[in-house]
């Protein structure tokens, strides 16, 4: 066991070795216990460096911009119950309740049920047409078929993986806009591509500037374009104009483009006119310019339905592209939990408008409520603040206030108000010692959480405004 499980505690770092070192130590004593400390020494670390794939050290090479042990520092300290933690993505409410009562009845249901195995690998029937449902019903996709354009995945997180590993081949070129998803990144390394940057800056934004675009973009290597709506971290939503810049560059390829579409935030979008789906948008340029530019969509359960451990959510897009998306999701994680697609059918068919107030069980309303307030004590303490118009994060640049590092800023919020936020460094691939001073300033505050939460942080932060005015 200590064998198999050595890479395991390396990766983990010293407090698994340290953990596990004493658990040995009850059971096995001193033999075994000198044994899992060997293998945080740095001649074993060296060894099993030596026998890791040229694919795990290429995701290894990467990191959270050189911050890595204090970023994980961060996170465990914010975990701390006299913490108010706002580092995270992930909702402290229920979840969908639908969902949830549906998957229970199926999970305890004392008669045999082929809900408890494993689902097609494609997805549970009754799921895939649910989601082609849904985006005929609030968006007019009428001419998606389920069997034809959908795939179930096993997490949003899957679907990209699962989409970069279909579309990218090794020597390819990925445009990425950073900040982004920090496992865009890595998922570009293990299809063996090469991630191009384009900077958005908070300065403008976060809006994609065409001349930057066309500076990365390169006809005969650039194979997919990754854009993020609404946009993880910064909560900004791509307009027409900044589709139609996309749509233009890509269409320009002599190797053939693909547009990949996040769209995990789209149950939780603000802007006027709510979420606008891609395809339906690109679709639109393609006919009005004869163009012919693809686009491969992502979503999930974890957003839409505010279940983020489920691990449910989807591809959708043209029927051969979605065919390789089969192929290569067989051979990852084979289903979802089986359970839970149909729990997320039956959740999705209560979704009936894009009302922020009521659809998406109100996370909407809530997110956007949560943003406004947040905001405004942000700006109080002398923070420039972006406003978001979706999903779960506010962007906040802390350099006004005379810092020269959002972790800084982080460590001082943390002791002084007992509410931790995330640096931002981890979403740039540009390492941090290349970002402009402002970049390296960006913090991002998760305001998916209950009323409550997000007032006693706003609470605590108001004090310290108070404590510092006297």
């Amino acid at each position: 066991l200590a064998s198999r499980s050595s890479e395991t505690m390396l990766m983990r770092g010293k407090g698994f070795v340290q953990a596990a070192a004493w658990a040995w130590t009850r059971t096995k004593g001193r033999k075994l216990l000198r044994s899992v400390h060997a293998m945080a020494s740095p001649c074993s670390r060296s060894r099993s460096r030596d026998v890791l794939s040229e694919r795990a050290r290429r995701v290894l090479g990467g990191g959270a911009g050189g911050h890595v042990e204090e970023w994980k520092a961060l996170l465990e300290a914010a975990e701390h119950p006299s913490v108010v933690n706002l580092t995270q993505g992930y909702p402290d409410f229920e979840g969908s309740r639908k969902a949830r009562l549906e998957a229970a009845e199926v999970i305890t249901r004392l008669e045999h049920n082929k809900l408890n195995q494993y689902s097609p690998l494609v997805g549970l029937g009754t799921l895939m047409a649910s989601i082609t449902s849904l985006y005929s019903r609030l968006w007019n996709m009428k001419d998606l078929d389920a069997k034809k354009n959908v795939v179930v995945t096993s997490s949003g997180t899957e679907a990209i993986s699962v989409a970069f590993q279909t579309l990218v081949s090794p020597g390819d070129e990925v445009i990425l806009f950073e900040p982004y998803f920090p496992w865009y990144g890595p998922g570009v390394k293990l299809a063996g591509g090469e991630a191009k940057l384009v900077r958005l800056s908070m300065e403008d934004d976060f809006k994609i500037d065409k001349a930057k675009l066309l500076e990365k973009f390169n006809p005969e290597k650039t194979r997919l374009i990754v854009v993020n709506t609404p946009h993880n971290p910064s909560g900004r939503v791509l307009t027409r104009e900044e589709l139609e810049i996309v749509h233009e560059v890509a269409s320009t390829s002599r190797v053939g483009c693909t547009l990949f579409s996040d769209e995990a935030y789209e149950g939780q979008c603000w802007a006027p006119g709510g979420h606008k789906k891609v395809q339906q948008e690109i679709e639109q340029l393609n006919e009005a310019t004869g163009s012919s530019v693809e686009v491969l969509s992502m979503g999930t359960s974890s957003k839409l339905c505010s279940l983020t451990g489920w691990r449910v959510g989807w591809l959708v897009g043209p029927e051969h592209i979605i065919n390789g998306c089969k192929a290569l999701h067989g051979y990852s994680t084979y289903c979802a939990p089986t359970p839970f697609q149909h729990g997320i059918a039956k959740a999705l068919d209560g979704f009936v408008d894009l009302d922020p107030a009521v659809s998406f069980d109100g996370t909407g309303a809530l997110m956007k409520m949560n943003a406004e307030k947040l905001s405004a004590v942000l700006r109080d303490m002398g923070l420039r603040v972006y406003s978001p118009k979706g999903g779960y994060f506010v962007v906040a640049d802390c350099s006004p206030l005379g810092f020269t590092s959002n972790m800084e800023f982080c460590k001082d919020l943390l002791e002084k108000c007992k509410v931790a936020a995330a640096p931002m460094n981890m979403f740039f691939g540009t390492p941090a010692s290349e970002l402009s001073s402002a970049e390296q300033c960006l913090v991002r505050f998760a305001i998916c959480k209950t009323e409550p939460v997000v007032d006693e942080a706003i609470s605590r932060m108001r004090k310290l405004i108070a404590s510092s005015s006297k």
